[in-house]
């Protein structure tokens, strides 16, 4: 009852600022033309019901920045998107550098192993990317990004159960047009950025590229650990970054409507291993800056690459009825050594190796009268993810005597296919000329076809594994290793999962520029299998999990005031979050110690929240923005079961399962997030001259852990400013901006496996890992950029 007040409260105060302002704005509405000093905000185009209208119009929670907005903002990767979007967290996952993790409304994906799905989608154009390597993207040659909150599973599809995140980028059909630039800052950043495109035959044929080369130091190194021996990975550079990316685009254009899109595009990230802060003092002093380390994992071997290639072909076949098709084809590869204890000791690393492809096609029909919009269409795709993975733990000395330390060793390896199958339709009708009907509905079948292989052995120092070493084949296995039990998981399975996503809403226009609205949809995640799993202590991972499910019930407003220089957008949402897909983890040593992971549909999640957009141009020259997010996320399901994790708090002889809810909170679903922003613009002969500063705060967040934990993010803010020069024309850019002024460090993701010792001197795991993953330090750039 308690919860249900303060959520009442905090939303009545959202919502009597937003009827205040409604209530106010038309006495100031009434100005003469004549005092009206503002040319108005920009009109912001979005597709996010796979059509273009206009944002306002959409009844729909969808954030949009423009190109522009791009520039302006020095939004230079999709992670500074969190400052302009309510209730959304995008950063870097842990240990990498380019793999996104993204959470929208307290729900997304807390672990990247292959085999596992997104709760955001994630998409390029109209090209859904099945997997999060490589998909925390670099900001190049994009005409806006769109991000929506909230389940999409009628239009988008599956594992969208949070949303939806739009990676649009430039149409270059018109005229040549050339843009370069150049960036240098502190950590040595330098980054190089090209992008262009002709018409090679006019009105029929256009080609375009965009390339760029994205680097800088490591915010932190490698240290030589005072209790070891000279280690030659000192000074070797962590949390840098160097990624190369392109994509060319051949538009071809011919009769009346008729379209071709064809793009290739590549990314290869070679950043080194990113630095993780070890939280304790156990074994080793914690270091004081949380971007350095010490390791003996080879910190320079990582990376990832990329590719893929799409066509997309649209017709207009009648006045009212539009068709597109689009087809794309994307594969990868990497590596990575993530030393999980952060020491220069063989505790506890975890080398992989990971590679997937997908093919993918759909088919779409829109359709445009005085009486309806509606669109439909098919969708198709195969994809695989496979991976292998090391788990090599040491043992802390059993007696004292080198020669006696024991080493347990895991082997992890699979693969999981996914054939996705789908067929959905969405309308809009209009029912008067104020109020209009939304309907739709989506059917889904993915089958997942799982090769699921773990093996443990166990083997006595020299013949450990070595830092840097793997071994990923089964059939040849290391000398003098030897089973500890051996195999304990080995299957392959099958199973289809069939979702079906409705949507149905109203919304009402009570003037051409203020609408409300209620929606209801669903969206899910799929189910799957868990790549961890120990079938021998667990045989019923071999059966997999079920999809998860949520239900949204939005109502919404939409308004622009005093001749669209003012708007305001306010939202309150809940949504009930059903089977969440949560996985549980125990140490256990039946014979040897092993690590018991099962993911089981043993959550109920309730997210609710309101979330305010606000823009005001009273000026000219001069912008404010105003974000701010409420999100009261809990569980109020959290199943163990007991003859499973016999450990688990509760579970006593006779006890089937245990209700953690009351123990457990959501990840990355903090209570607020607010950010502001302002620009200021001065024109001169010259040229202009623009100004600018934001400030994103959020509240205590839990990153890694749904327990308490040393890992858990008190609130924090982050201020960022920039200055720039535009000449005459726009030909010259000159530009300084500055990203996290105040130096704050902050958690973004983390490892916890337990605090020290929980168990005697031999632990192997107790307290080794807790470690904390963050978002860059202060960092300055200066850029100079060419345009015609």
């Amino acid at each position: 009852m308690h919860r249900y007040a303060h959520f009442v409260n905090w939303v009545a105060v959202l919502g009597c600022t937003v009827l205040m302002l409604l209530f106010v704005a038309p006495s100031y509405g009434q100005s003469a033309p004549g005092d009206q000093i503002s040319s108005g905000l920009q009109e912001v185009v979005v597709t996010a019901r796979r059509r273009a209208e206009n944002l306002q119009d959409v009844p729909l929670t969808v954030s949009a920045v423009t190109a522009e907005t791009i520039q302006n903002q020095n939004i230079t990767n999709i992670e500074d998107l969190n400052s302009f979007v309510p209730n959304l967290k995008i950063s870097q996952d842990r240990a990498t550098s380019s793999t996104i993790n993204i959470y929208i409304r307290g729900v997304g994906q807390s672990d990247p192993l292959w085999g596992f799905d997104p709760g955001v989608g994630v998409y390029i154009d109209d090209v859904y990317l099945a997997r999060p390597q490589a998909a925390l993207l670099d900001v190049l040659d994009v005409d806006r990004l769109e991000v929506l909150s909230g389940p999409q599973g009628t239009l988008y599809g599956k594992n969208t159960i949070a949303g939806a995140l739009k990676y649009v980028t430039r149409d270059i059909t018109g005229p040549a047009t050339l843009t370069a630039s150049a960036t240098a800052g502190n950590f040595n950043e330098r980054d190089y950025k090209l992008s262009g495109s002709l018409p090679v035959i006019p009105d029929h044929v256009y080609f375009g590229v965009s390339a760029g080369y994205l680097r800088h130091g490591g915010y932190g190194e490698v240290l030589q650990q005072p209790d070891q021996p000279p280690s030659p990975l000192v000074g070797g550079q962590v949390s840098n970054k160097d990624i190369l990316v392109g994509r060319a685009n051949l538009t071809i254009t011919w009769g009346e409507s008729s379209k071709l899109k064809l793009v290739a595009d590549d990314i290869l990230d070679n950043s080194n291993a990113s630095g993780g802060q070890r939280l304790n003092n156990y074994l080793v002093p914690q270091l004081s800056d949380p971007f350095d380390v010490y390791n003996d994992m080879p910190v320079n071997r990582d990376f990832f690459h990329r590719d893929g290639y799409s066509a997309t072909y649209t017709q207009t076949l009648t006045p009212v009825l539009d068709l597109k098709i689009v087809g794309a084809y994307y594969e990868g590869h990497g590596q990575q050594f993530i030393n999980f204890a952060e020491v220069d000791q063989n505790l506890f690393e975890v080398p992989g190796a990971y590679r997937d492809h997908q093919a993918s096609g759909e088919a779409q029909l829109t359709f445009h009268n005085d009486l309806v919009k509606a669109v439909g269409g098919l969708f198709y795709m195969d994809s695989t993810a496979c991976g292998d993975y090391n788990a090599s733990i040491g043992s802390l000395t059993l007696l004292g005597i080198p020669a006696f330390d024991l080493y347990i060793t895991e082997l992890v390896n699979g693969c999981v296919r996914t054939k996705s199958s789908a067929v959905y339709g969405d309308t809009a009708w209009k029912l008067t000329d104020q109020l209009n009907f939304d309907l739709g509905v989506r059917w889904n079948e993915d089958k997942k076809t799982a090769t699921v292989y773990q093996a443990d052995y166990a083997s006595f120092a020299p013949t450990q594994l070595l830092p840097g070493d793997t071994f990923f084949d089964p059939n040849q296995v290391p000398a003098g290793f030897f089973p500890d039990p051996g195999v304990v998981t080995d299957y392959t399975n099958t199973r289809a999962f069939v979702n079906v996503t409705p949507r149905i809403g109203f919304d009402y226009h009570f003037t051409p520029h203020v609408m409300s609205y209620f929606t209801y949809s669903r969206g899910f995640k799929s189910g799957g299998f868990d790549m961890r799993g120990n079938a021998t202590l667990y045989p019923g991972t071999e059966n997999g999990y079920n999809s998860e499910t949520a239900d949204n019930y939005e109502l919404g407003l939409k308004s622009t005031w005093f001749e669209d220089t003012l708007l305001l957008n306010f939202t309150v949402f809940y949504d009930p979050y059903k089977n969440a897909q949560i996985g549980v983890q125990e140490f256990v040593d039946p014979a040897a110690p092993t690590n018991l992971t099962a993911v089981l549909n043993a959550g109920k999640q309730i997210n609710r929240g309101a979330e305010l957009q606000s823009a005001w141009r009273p000026t000219q020259h001069l912008t404010l923005a105003l974000n701010t997010g409420y999100l009261d996320s809990y569980y109020e399901d959290y199943l163990v079961p007991c003859n499973v994790f016999t450990a688990a708090p509760g579970c006593t002889p006779g006890v089937g399962s245990v209700n953690l809810a009351s123990e457990n909170r959501p990840l990355n679903a903090p209570s607020w997030t607010v950010s502001g922003n302002a620009v200021y613009t001065w024109d001169f002969q010259p040229g202009t001259v623009l100004a600018r500063v934001g400030y994103d705060w959020r509240s205590f967040t839990k990153v890694a852990n749904t327990t308490p934990s040393v890992t858990d993010q008190p609130a924090y803010g982050l201020l960022n400013a920039g200055v720039a020069f535009t000449t005459q024309g726009n030909a010259w850019r000159f530009s300084f901006d500055a990203k996290n002024l105040t130096n704050k460090y902050y958690r973004v993701a983390g490892y916890d496996f337990g605090d020290p010792p929980i168990a005697p001197a031999n632990s192997y795991i107790g307290g080794i890992s807790q470690i904390g993953f963050y978002g860059p330090p202060r960092t300055w750039t200066v850029t100079a950029q060419y345009h015609f």
